[in-house]
């Protein structure tokens, strides 16, 4: 199996590159730098914005990205416990003092620094507390270590091969009990986003060979705290559950006071001890005036690895965020109370179902709904073997397409968001990937052929194309299914051999998991294709599983639920929770084993407990879709009922153990 990972993309950064060769220009810029700033922070105050997305928001504007070691995001550290069983959440000791640098987590740490910064005598060199930074190439290489290319690049900075075993990125908790000034006042360092995203770094999946500690200890994965359950993923579940407590919303602002706002110059920073060496700020060495090559060379090192200050972003005291905002009942959660109503009866199947501008629109068999704005569709299974598009409300015909897969037959298609790409799989076992484009006075559609992706060796099934991660994942009648890089149209990786034909695919666009169902095996991967968790859905081998779909409404809060749709009209709703939750180990409605995959010797580290059957239908159900406003559930069948379940307004007040 291919071990290429595929890059976690966050949400879509926006280019905040503000230039202007003339002085109006540059006064535009800064003007619209403001704006953008200031509307970012009143989403993020009001709710509407996470903390995790706020901060990503906050770097890019001070021109940090990923692209730039020396540049790269910052991130808090925001937790104090690293010891203990259990997190608690509520408890503001767990939590590190967001209102201070990491040099000042402790009293002592804070005295240090203090005497440093009065004691220091030196004409050329203004003041400073801190001859070291909380963010440098160094410290991201630090935390990157596990893996590639960032393996490469930290042995290039330690001349040729990894630095002792002692000083490598060994423990979470030992890390932090160094960056948080408890005996060594040469280490402030901060996080970088992946803490909150990424399980992966902490895990040696390479097997390099880190070396061996003093103590004679090898060096392996990241060694997690108790409360972790021995789980990188567990890890960053609850790592990022705490970057959106109601603690750390409610502080989030002291730190962004230091680090993009009034406390990161000037009194303000002297008072909050937040001074660092003169060369890690923006303008303050004017690098072109210095003549002498040596100098500006060392100069250039010195900004480059020993770290630089954020571009400051804000010059008065940084609004508090609002934590008093309401979130919607989530319906699966509570899944016992779902009413249904049937709200639509077409003539044919229902296999699509989108929400848009509060429209619900439906697509039938060997149809699909085409993105952006829904108003045309794409349809294929003809005699002639061809692809049209017509219109969504008149069906009147677009354009025809023929010959694109020879002789063979089309099965599926799946577009991408923006509307521009479409691929289809055919009998062939051939997944092409087509650009649209319009052409000539008459704006005629043409299709262009950018590859022909070939794996799979029965026909294609079932196609899903994910543009926030740049992926496209086909399954087939070969019981295979396969991830393809979209932008650069190549294999990424084979999921395990399943059982059965490949029936359903969904993608989740916030959290990248990807959800498989095969005859009656429904199973959860995560992005890079290590499997989550897996169940055989019923005991009739013959009720197989149309359709899937888990919800879209967080990338972090609730994303283990997921609703399948089956041969029977049943509707079942599964959450997918960790080995070490013993509740739920009692249950009888669980999963054991792995249904029939071959996983090897990797075991997955959830399990799906079925938390309700909905039974209303009376035909198989071949389409499902939870809108991100969480508003309802809605369910399609071969019989072209259309369901909405929600729940009844008063049916949580109702004493629940559901959630």
């Amino acid at each position: 199996m291919a071990v290429n990972f595929v890059i976690l993309s966050l949400p879509v950064r926006l280019d905040t590159t503000i230039s202007g060769s003339t002085k109006q220009e540059s006064n535009e810029g800064s003007r619209l730098f403001k704006v953008t700033a200031k509307s970012f922070s009143k989403r993020w105050q009001s709710g509407e914005i996470s903390n995790f997305q706020y901060l990503m928001h906050l770097n890019t504007l001070a021109g940090r990205g990923y692209s730039d070691l020396t540049q790269y995001p910052v991130f808090p550290w925001v937790l104090a416990d690293y010891e203990s069983e259990n997190l608690d959440l509520s408890d503001p000791s767990t939590f590190r003092k967001l209102e201070k640098p990491m040099g000042c987590q402790t009293p002592e740490g804070e005295e240090e620094f203090r005497k440093r910064y009065e004691s220091w005598d030196d004409p050329e060199v203004p003041k400073f507390h801190y001859g070291s930074h909380y963010s440098s190439a160094g410290i991201v290489l630090f935390y990157l270590l596990r893996l590639p290319p960032f393996s490469a690049e930290n042995q290039k900075l330690q001349g040729g091969q990894f630095d002792h075993a002692d000083r490598l990125f060994n423990s979470v908790r030992d890390t932090w009990l160094s960056a948080a000034g408890k005996g060594n006042t040469s280490d402030v360092k901060e996080l970088i986003p992946e803490f909150f995203y990424m399980p992966e770094f902490l895990e040696n999946r390479f097997d390099l060979d880190l070396g061996e500690k003093q103590s004679g200890e090898k060096v392996g994965e990241v060694v997690l705290p108790p409360w972790a359950k021995g789980s990188a993923r567990e890890f960053i579940q609850k790592h990022r559950e705490a970057l959106e407590s109601d603690y750390v919303s409610e502080n989030l602002h002291h730190w962004i006071d230091l680090i993009f706002g009034y406390k990161q110059r000037g009194k303000a920073a002297e008072e909050a001890v937040n001074v660092f060496y003169h060369y890690t700020y923006e303008g303050n060495v004017d690098i072109d005036s210095v003549t002498d090559p040596a100098m500006k060379a060392s100069i250039l090192a010195q900004i480059n690895h020993f770290g630089q200050t954020p571009k400051q972003l804000f010059l008065k005291p940084h609004v508090k965020r609002r934590v008093d905002r309401k979130l919607p009942p989530h319906p699966l959660k509570h899944s016992a109370y779902l009413v249904a109503q049937e709200i639509r009866k077409n003539s044919s199947s229902i296999t699509q179902i989108v929400v848009f501008h509060e429209k619900i629109l439906v697509g039938g068999t060997n149809n699909l709904l085409k993105p952006r704005t829904y108003t045309k569709y794409v349809a294929w299974g003809f005699a002639d073997r061809s692809l049209r598009f017509l219109s969504y409300d008149q069906d009147r015909l677009l354009s025809t397409h023929e010959n694109l897969h020879g002789g063979n037959q089309i099965q599926c298609v799946s577009v991408s968001h923006d509307g521009q790409i479409l691929v289809t799989g055919a009998d062939d076992g051939l997944v092409s990937v087509w650009r649209i484009s319009m052409y000539g006075p008459r704006d005629l559609r043409r299709l262009q052929l950018e590859k022909a992706l070939c794996a799979h060796t029965g026909k294609i099934t079932c196609l899903h194309v994910s543009q926030p991660y740049m992926l496209i994942v086909s399954g087939s009648d070969d019981h295979t299914v396969i991830i393809w890089d979209l932008s650069s149209l190549v294999f990424v990786r084979q999921l395990p051999e399943f059982p059965a034909p490949v029936s359903a695919i969904y993608v989740n666009d916030l959290t990248g998991q990807i959800v498989t169902a095969a005859g009656i095996l429904l199973a959860i991967w995560s992005i890079n294709g290590d499997c989550l968790a897996v169940v055989n859905t019923s005991q009739l081998p013959s009720d197989s599983i149309l359709s899937v779909t888990s919800s879209t409404f967080s990338d972090w809060l609730d994303t283990n639920w997921y609703v399948t749709g089956h041969q029977s009209g049943s509707v079942k709703v599964w959450q997918m929770v960790h080995y070490s939750n013993q509740e739920v180990s009692q249950s009888k409605s669980t999963s054991n084993g792995t249904g029939g995959l071959n996983l090897g010797d990797k075991v997955p580290e959830y399990r799906l407990v079925l938390h309700k059957v909905l039974k209303f239908h009376k035909h198989p159900v071949t389409a499902l879709h939870l809108p991100s406003d969480l508003k309802q559930l809605l369910s399609g069948d071969s019989g072209g009922h259309l369901l909405s379940w929600t729940l009844p307004d008063d049916s949580l007040t109702a004493p629940s153990n559901q959630g």
